[in-house]
This record gives C-alpha cells, structure tokens and sequence, in this order.
C-alpha cells in the first residue's frame, strides 16, 4: 500500500484538481483576481476552488447551441449551497433564504437531499453579496457545502420533537451540529473573500478588488494543505429509521436501542453512490460496519478514519479517489486496523444492526412536547417555487413561516418539515396548504410520496439526461397505469453520480445519453441494499411503461404484503427480464 499522505510523494503525479488546491494557500488561489476581471466566468483553477467556499460554476445547457450560433459564449451562473446540519433553520433563516433567491437567484430554491438549499441562477456579480447576506443576514454559511472536505451532516430531522426520539433521550440533530463544527474547515479564506469588507472595494460594476496583503495560508489540521482526495459524507440515524440513507454515507453513524434506551452507535464506512458507465473500476457501494461505540467515541473515530482518507486516499485519479476505493484497495481488517492506530484504540466490534424502516415524515404528526405538532410537507422533486397550474409551493411557505414562525427542517428526501405548530393553529396551516394546492394526506398519491430526482438540465454540468424536468410526467403515466396506489421508492438521477440516490432506491432510474437511461431493481425500501442493473437503452418514453409493467409483475406475483424491492430481489435480474422481454443484456427484445 502507497501513503499517499500529504507532501509524501511527487504532487507533479496527482491529478490537476490535487495541484490546485496544494498551491491555493488555503482556497484562496487565483479567486480574488477572477473576481476582480470584468467577465461573466471563473476560471478553472478557481472554479475547483469555489466548490470548497460552497459555490458551483454552471451554464444553461439548453442555450448553448441557440448562443452558438449567435456567436456567443455559454450564459454562466453560479450554484450556491448552504450548509444546514440535519436540514434544521429556523423560520427567519427560511424567509432570509427566501428573500436571497427572489433577490440574487432564479427566485425558486432547491430543496436537496442533503438537506440543504440550492441556489440557482446567481450570475457571478451577485455571489459576494449573495454570500455576505446569508451569513451576516441569517448566520448560515456555505463553506464546506461542496468541495474536498466533510459536507452537510445529514441527520433525522425530527430527532428533537418526535415521540420515538424521546423515549430514546437522544438528539441526532445536536450531534450533526457537532460533528460539523469539528470537520469545518480552518481556512481564512472564507472570510475574507465574501465577508470582510475591510479587505475588498466593490465597484457598481460587481467586480471585487482586494486589497495585496490578502492571502494568508492557514494551517489545516484536519484536512492539510491539499485538504481530501474526494468529498466526504456523513449521515446520522437510528435503528428504526433510516431516513438519512447511511448506508450510502462514507461515515454513517445508527442509534442502536434496547427497550426505548439507546445502547451505543453501529459505525458504517465505505458508502458511495458514484459511478462512470462502462468503466468497471467504477461503482456504487453500501457502508459496511466497522465498529460499536459509545457517544464520546464518535467524534475521535470519525476523525481518525477522515484522517486515513486523507493519507492514503488516491490524489492521481479522482474516479477512485472516494473512500469507499481507499476501503476495498486496503482491505477491509486493514483499513480497520489503520484507523484504529490513527485513533490511538481499539474500538467494540460492530454489533450487525440494521434498520428496520426509512421514514419520510409527510402529514401531521403529534410532537413530544405538549401542544404542539409538526407537518411533513411534500415539495416535487424539493423544488420550492410556484408552479404555473400546479401547487405554488413558495408562496405556501413563506406565508406559513410570516404567520406562524415555525420551526424548520429539510428532509433527506428533500421535502420540509414544518414544527412547533400549536394544536390551535393546525387547521388554519392545512388551510393554506390547501390553498396553494398543495397535496397532503390522501390527496397525495402513495407513488408521488417516495419519489425523488436530481436537478440535472439545463444547469447540472455532470447530466446526461433529464431528471427533475421529466419524473413528474413519468410518474403521473404510471399512475394512469394503475399504480398511484404503490408504496415503491422510485428515484432518478441524470447521470450516475447518485445525488437522487437512485442507486439505493427500490427502482432507480440513471440516465446513460441523451435521451438514454439505464433501470435499476431490487433495492430494499429500508435503504439497507444497493439495487442491481435491470434495463438499458430506454428512452424517456420508455420509461413509464417499463416501470408499469414490473409493478404490474409484482402485484401478480408479490408474497402477501411483500414490497417491491424484496420482491424483485427475490425473483433476481436474470428471470425478471425473460418475465419482462428483455435480453440477458437488458435491452428490450
């Protein structure tokens, strides 16, 4: 095994990415100068940089060819992404966020299934003000939204009101706070590029001159100089509910009970969703358990194991630079065994929980503490804006944060949860959701309830199909076949780099091509197995009755109340496809 450690080895040999950000002096690098120059872009030394302050690069994909012939360039703006550990802020903070994507965005925001908000539409003039306002406005920052280091921490985002959690006397939501003030960066960086007005003038034009004392490197404990070969993600649940998906996080942490009482925490590793098609050294793979611990053993665990990615993660190729790679190069007794010489101890092994269910908190629900109550409300695809003829979604919830102040989390099926609703006040909120249109309760077909998809076009530079834009037709065609009745997890990605988490889903949705997807099956509905790959080369209009027609299977063939993922692993690909008409490749006979 090659250490790969920081400053060990020729940093001429590691990828570009790598060289980057070892001569950045702490994410500063060519930032300011690009923000200085009168162009609507980043260069690309910075725009690898910007990912750590928070911030995507992006163009309309759908004008590119108008433009073209126009002789024009792209039409850049910047994503931007918060950082909310376990999805939580408070009605302030929302209607802040609110008031920055009318002012600064494309006046919707992106509900994503980290838990946090997406920006989107923000042209490269606007990105200080935008990023001075979330922090100085509501106190949220972006730093290590995106990027090489520890991302949002994902946790159960009703672990502090619902009965379940108080019987536990545990509040996943507190330590996802924890574990993310301790995996921040250290940098300086952020603040003096979108925050301290004593180092910048900006002129009417939205360029940004900085003063020449500005950069400072700083010194990075946690992540070093050249910070970790790839992102790394941490998702926190309990044994009852899955709902964070830890079993796709590089670090996933489980509450384990006994009799109400939580008796430790079962430590997965190796998580990861992201793959390259027809690249074999590329794949998906579920956490696996490395060890049991207490509460207090957490944070030193985890720190020791981002510290192993750190020092021998591989800096040449970033396709196999995710921990999961680290784990299954080193081996999984030796990967162990490394990080708990990094740790200074030896951990308990791990105990062999899993979950038993994967909650999406939609509807109303009584809280723990008396009077008071919480709403899951269903936003498509986590879209919030108003839909011509379709629910207005960001109307809704700005007037329900304005009236009601509730307290506010995003989910990890990128819905929200709306708490500390007083019991008086229940009926006049459902009244406005009514009012918007937006579906709650029966209302809101089962099917729709666990759907999920990435933004991909016309922004996402990494799609190679649509997503978002083209689900909901899907699934209201599958429904018209007779299924909005089925309580299936149906998600779809636009390419496979698993944002939707499609790979993890009963049935996953990939897309492959322009107009081109790959089906996946036989994922389990806990979120405790990966699917398996079922169909290739369909087009979107393929899609609803592939999809129609294996549910139509299932209902014939289905054990009593047996789901669809089990169901679909049970039967296996090989005989799915000769019941469904495909080849033993998966294209359509």
């Amino acid at each position: 095994m090659v250490n790969l450690k920081d400053g060990n080895g020729d940093l001429e040999q590691f990828s570009a990415v790598e060289r980057f950000k070892a001569n950045s002096d702490g994410l500063y690098g060519p930032i300011p100068d690009d923000l200085a120059a009168p162009v609507d872009h980043f260069q690309d030394e910075s725009v690898q940089l910007l990912k750590h302050h928070g911030t995507y690069q992006q163009d309309n994909r759908d004008l590119r060819k108008e433009r073209k012939k126009e002789g024009l360039g792209k039409l850049y703006t910047m994503m931007v992404r918060t950082k909310f550990p376990g999805g939580r802020l408070s009605s302030e903070q929302y209607l802040i966020c609110d008031g920055i994507s009318d002012r600064y965005g494309q006046k919707d925001m992106r509900a994503t299934s980290r838990q946090d908000f997406q920006f989107h539409g923000v042209v490269k003039g606007s990105l200080r003000p935008l990023l001075a306002d979330l922090n100085r406005l509501a106190g949220i920052s972006t730093l290590g939204g995106c990027g090489d280091v520890v991302r949002n921490t994902m946790a159960n985002p009703i672990a502090d009101i619902d009965p379940a959690y108080a019987k536990c006397g545990i509040d996943l939501m507190a330590l996802a706070g924890r574990i993310s003030e301790e995996t921040m960066p250290a940098t300086k960086a952020y603040f003096d590029l979108w925050l301290n007005d004593e180092k910048a003038v900006v002129n009417p034009d939205g360029t940004v001159v900085y003063a020449k004392d500005l950069k400072r490197a700083t010194e990075e404990p946690l992540y070093g100089k050249q910070y970790l070969p790839r992102k790394f993600k941490v998702g926190i649940c309990t044994d009852f509910d899955n709902a964070a998906d830890v079993y796709t996080q590089d670090f996933g942490i489980i509450a384990v009970t006994k009799d109400g009482a939580v008796t430790g925490y079962e430590i997965l590793t190796g998580g990861g969703l992201g793959y390259t098609h027809s690249m074999e050294k590329t794949y998906p793979r579920a956490a696996t358990p490395l060890a049991f611990v207490q509460e207090e053993d957490i944070l030193p665990l985890l720190m020791a194991v981002v510290a192993v990615q750190r020092d021998y993660g591989d800096r040449k190729d970033r396709k196999q630079a995710r921990l999961k790679y680290t784990i299954d190069r080193m081996g999984e007794d030796a990967f162990r065994e490394k990080v708990y010489e990094y740790a200074g101890r030896k951990f308990d092994p791990p105990c062999g929980v899993q979950p038993s269910d994967q909650c999406y908190y939609l509807g109303w629900h009584k809280q723990s503490q008396e009077g008071l109550n919480y709403v899951g409300v269903w936003i498509e695809n986590g879209r919030i804006k108003d839909f011509d003829g379709g629910p207005r979604f960001k109307s809704a919830l700005r007037t329900i944060a304005e009236r009601f102040k509730p307290d506010m989390r995003i989910t990890p099926h990128h819905n929200m949860v709306l708490a500390n609703i007083a019991d008086a006040d229940v009926d006049a909120v459902q009244a406005l959701l009514d009012e918007h249109g937006i579906p709650t309760g029966e209302a809101l077909p089962p099917l729709r309830a666990y759907e999920m998809a990435c933004p991909a076009l016309p922004l996402c530079g990494l799609a190679l199909s649509e997503a978002e834009r083209a689900l909901p037709d899907v699934m209201r065609k599958i429904m018209a076949a007779g299924h909005a009745g089925a309580e299936v997890s149906i998600r779809m990605t636009g390419c496979p780099n698993g944002c939707a988490r499609s790979s993890s889903s009963e049935i996953g949705i990939i897309g492959s091509g322009k107009d081109r997807f790959v089906l996946h099956t036989g994922g389990c509905h806990i979120g405790t197995r990966l699917n398996e790959l079922f169909a290739v080369n369909l087009k979107e209009v393929d899609l609803a009755p592939a999809i129609a027609q294996l549910l139509d299977l299932w209902k014939a063939q289905r054990d009593g109340g047996e789901r669809f993922g089990d169901w679909s692993k049970r039967v296996g690909v090989k005989e799915l496809r000769e019941l469904a008409g495909y080849a033993s490749d998966g294209k359509r006979t």
